[in-house]
């Protein structure tokens, strides 16, 4: 029964006071060990939990207030010393009227530059008498190795970069010589509206082009890079960052991205201290995480932006930022204007425009992030979008060992004795170990009959994955009470204090760990021990001067862990808010109930860590009947989650469908072919969802649906099908369909042709030199398992050929003016025949048969579609 309380203080006694028994927990400490100390009651446990429900309650409505609040957008007629949204919107709406726009197309290679260039022209000719603009079309080609989903390399002809410079018009020699460089891109992803990725920042871009125009920075010029060939991994920025004449000025750049279609953007990478420190001080709005930089550049994460191009091939240090909400239409049809909530712009506009002047109108400060380019040794966060906190690492780690070596002290002369520390750390093991359990259970449960039931309605995932865990814990607490029937206030006082130091234990370990391999994210760590260590020394000052209550304890205590808990939160947002629409395209292999449930099991245990302790004050059938209340919300979520559809209009299902030609040319001459939708699933339910929908195509009278399979049971390179970007492993093809139809009619198709073959018996080495035509997407596979490659031309042969991906070389073209032609030559050990495969995309076609499965899925699909040709031969 819980006991009454009175208010009594909380008094030391000697260990022989408690009342022995088996419990560990009970047992005598050892001679000259320190006093145990507790009160004469315990907390009465309603109080008790309804201040720990609205303790948490608080924490989520306010931290859900904050991460999503934006400021009012201004209008048109803003005054020209002010960054206005409205004016910013003009500029992306009339973008996106020409349509979609992937590399190649009428829209991006010719309608969207001319405007572009217009309305550069015409902020030319208004701010004539106050600054000097610059205009440059640039078409770069060329050539790069790169290591992102796989090893490719990327090939590139004719992209386009708008580059414009603003200086002033009387400018000095620092401000010639030394450019701060903004960076987006328009060129939309495959089947993409791309207003949020990227066209609003080309229209942010196009609004501080006209703001600067009107009040230019004294020391430093503007570059600005409209960039055309993103989305065919970053091939413009290359082209730009190694070739284009202005490159030697730039000292640093701001690359503007997105993973979603709005709220708060993030810098979530940041190249240097001087960059840090400049947004720091510039930010209006702050939106920044080192936890998001180290995760980011970890490569956990399958993403990659122009910043890695400028960083590696220009060796200049930068700053990334990304709108990271409502991921659901990131690379879809639905990213249009009305998803980018009014302040989106407003917001990022005005902090982009605060790091500029902080960066351009103070003198030498281009210079300092010139002189150490990727030297991010700062630790950085934001405090709920109202200020920055920044300091160096090696102040950061400095508190950091501090915080560690008072944990440690405060260890060494705490009145609980090692054995009653150690049992308490094997009791919060069993704890953590029961909810990992219980969590991981729901999770496989929901793997095997409904994953990703809770895809378009995040709050479902918290409700099928937090009750498990804490039922869990709070199964093991009641065992281990019934058990040792601890049954006084003296042994229950004795067991929340062992608790305590298990507790702070962990975190004590994991700051060990950061602090080992130096991670600026360490000072999470150190929050989670230094203001819950506070919180307790105060109790302990308190108690002795007979202050302290028992319920003033638990106050106390929650009131200690509210700074770590809220800054947890915080991050605990940004992470689910990018990660849940993540497990829509995140590939048929890995299961996201699991990761998901991984995550919501963690949060928890890292958000309840020290206020869990408090649950030991609970009586026994109180405890039994949390945990039973736990396990019904998980049955009932369950059961909704088996009966819903995890997908929405707005939350929608993703597949791709290529309407594919596939030839093999045999050594004869002779040709086999077939012909059919190539269908892929990105998620992994892959595409069990839409198999109803097929009753009202031509494919419903298949018995199975069949996955590609090889022409010839010889061939296999990169899994024999026209894959457009390296992401097999992400898409194995046998999770995929291959439906028959007939062959796809198309302008210019693909087209390898072998110009001259040269063998060297000296060398043993041939050289191949080839002419690769075709559409403005193009791939080369070539069979890595019986050849090897030399040497090339691809690149001026810098690098040499990549290393193979899944035996196979893998080259990726692109052209900014199709039809492609590309001449080079390739140079291969030996003189047995080579294994290729060569493969066109045509991005804006549309076929008969493409369109009746578009007709016949349902409104909750998103699917673009594309004509694939691929031809296998040997050289």
């Amino acid at each position: 029964m819980p006991q009454s309380d009175h208010g009594g203080v909380r008094r030391r006694q000697h260990a022989h006071h408690a009342v022995t028994t088996s419990s560990d927990l009970a047992a005598k400490d050892g001679p000259g060990r320190a006093r145990s100390k507790h009160h004469e009651s315990v907390p009465r446990w309603q109080p008790m939990l309804w201040c720990f429900i609205g303790f948490y309650a608080f924490v989520v409505l306010w931290v859900s207030h904050r991460h999503a609040w934006l400021p009012e957008p201004l209008p048109v007629d803003a005054p020209s010393h002010r960054f206005s949204e409205a004016r910013a919107r003009v500029v992306l709406e009339k973008i996106m009227s020409f349509g979609y726009r992937p590399v190649g197309s009428q829209a991006n290679e010719v309608l969207t530059p001319e405007y572009l260039v217009e309305t550069i022209e015409e902020i030319k000719f208004d701010t004539k008498d106050t600054c000097n603009i610059e205009l440059h079309v640039q078409r770069p080609s060329g050539a790069f190795g790169l290591d992102f989903l796989a090893q490719f390399q990327n090939i590139y002809s004719n992209v386009t970069n708008i580059v414009v410079r603003l200086t002033p018009r009387d400018a000095l020699p620092e401000a010639l010589n030394n450019s701060l460089m903004i960076s987006s891109h328009y060129d939309a992803a495959i089947g993409a509206a791309a207003a949020s990725d990227d066209g609003v920042s080309v229209a942010i871009m196009m609004e501080l082009l006209r703001y600067f125009a009107a009040h230019s920075p004294k020391y430093a010029s503007l570059v600005f890079n409209f960039n055309g060939a993103e989305e065919t991994i970053m091939q413009a920025a290359h082209g730009f960052i190694t070739q284009h004449p202005w490159k030697d000025t730039i000292r640093a750049f701001i690359n503007l991205e997105a993973a979603g279609a709005s709220g708060r953007e993030l810098l979530f990478q940041t190249g240097s201290d001087e960059l840090a420190l400049a947004y720091v001080q510039g930010a209006k709005y702050p939106h920044a995480s080192i936890i998001a930089q180290e995760v980011f550049q970890s490569g956990v994460i399958p993403a990659d932006t122009d910043y890695r191009v400028y960083r590696d091939f220009g060796y200049v240090a930068g700053m990334d930022f990304a709108y990271i909400a409502n991921g659901y239409v990131y690379h879809t049809s639905l990213d249009d204007v009305s998803r980018i909530e009014q302040g989106a712009i407003q917001r990022l506009g005005d902090n982009i425009a605060g790091v500029i002047h902080q960066l351009a109108n103070t003198s030498g400060r281009l210079q300092k992030v010139a002189a150490t380019p990727e030297s991010s040794n700062t630790l950085f966060f934001d405090i709920a979008g109202y200020i920055m906190i920044s300091m160096a690492k090696r102040t950061s780690i400095t508190l950091c060992t501090i915080v560690l070596v008072a944990a440690l002290v405060y260890s060494a002369v705490t009145p609980i004795s090692v054995r009653l520390r150690l049992s308490a750390l094997k009791l919060l093991c069993q704890c953590l170990g029961t909810s990992l359990a219980f969590t991981l259970a729901v999770a496989l449960v929901l793997t095997l009959f409904a994953p990703l039931s809770w895809y378009s309605q995040p709050y479902l995932a918290a409700a099928a994955f937090l009750p498990p865990a804490l039922a869990g814990m709070l199964h093991r607490l009641g065992n281990y009470l019934h058990t040792k029937a601890l049954k006084s206030s003296a042994m229950l006082w004795q067991l929340e204090e062992s608790l305590f130091e298990a507790i702070m234990c962990f975190w004590v370990i994991g700051l060990v760990l950061l602090l080992a391999i130096q991670a600026i994210s360490s000072y999470v760590m150190a929050l989670w021990i230094a203001f819950p260590l506070v919180g307790q020394m105060l109790c302990h000052s308190l108690q002795r001067m007979h202050l302290l209550s028992s319920s003033s304890y638990i106050v106390i205590s929650l009131a200690s862990v509210a700074i770590p808990v809220l800054h947890s939160a915080f991050i605990l947002a940004i992470a689910f808010t990018f990660s849940i629409p993540l497990m829509g395209r995140s590939g048929t292999v890995v299961p996201p109930d699991v990761v998901v449930a991984l995550a919501f099991w963690f949060s928890a245990m890292v958000m309840l860590s020290y206020s869990s302790r408090f649950f030991c004050f609970m009586p026994l059938q109180r405890i039994r009947q949390l945990r039973n209340a736990m396990l019904v919300i998980t049955l009932n979520v369950l059961v909704v989650a088996s009966l819903r559809n995890p997908y929405s209009d707005d939350c929608p299902m993703r597949v791709w469908i290529q309407h594919v030609e596939r030839r093999v040319v045999l050594p004869d001459g002779q040709v086999q072919s077939d012909s059919g939708l190539w269908l892929n699933g990105i998620d992994f339910r892959r595409l069990s969802p839409i198999k109803p929908f097929l009753a009202n195509t031509q494919w419903r009278n298949l018995a199975t649906l069949p996955a590609p399979e090889p022409l010839l049971k010889t061939n296999d390179i990169y899994a024999h099908m026209p894959y457009v970007l390296p992401i097999r492993d992400l898409l194995p093809e046998q999770y995929s369909w291959y439906l028959p139809c007939a062959a796809p009619q198309v302008e210019t198709p693909a087209n390898l042709r072998v110009v001259s073959s040269k063998f060297s018996e000296s060398t043993n080495r041939r050289t191949i030199h080839l002419h690769f035509t075709g559409p403005s997407h193009l791939d080369l596979f070539i069979d890595a398992k019986s050849t090897r490659l030399t040497s090339w031309s691809i690149g001026n042969g810098r690098n040499g050929p990549v290393p193979e991906s899944n035996d196979t070389y893998i080259l990726q073209f692109s052209s900014g003016t199709p039809p492609s032609s590309f001449h080079f030559w390739i140079e291969a050990e030996g003189s047995e025949p080579i294994g290729v495969v060569y493969v066109g995309h045509f991005l804006e076609n549309m076929t008969p048969e493409a369109e009746e499965m578009l007709a016949a899925l349902p409104s909750w699909t998103n699917a673009p579609a594309a004509v694939s040709t691929w031809t296998a031969m040997e050289i």
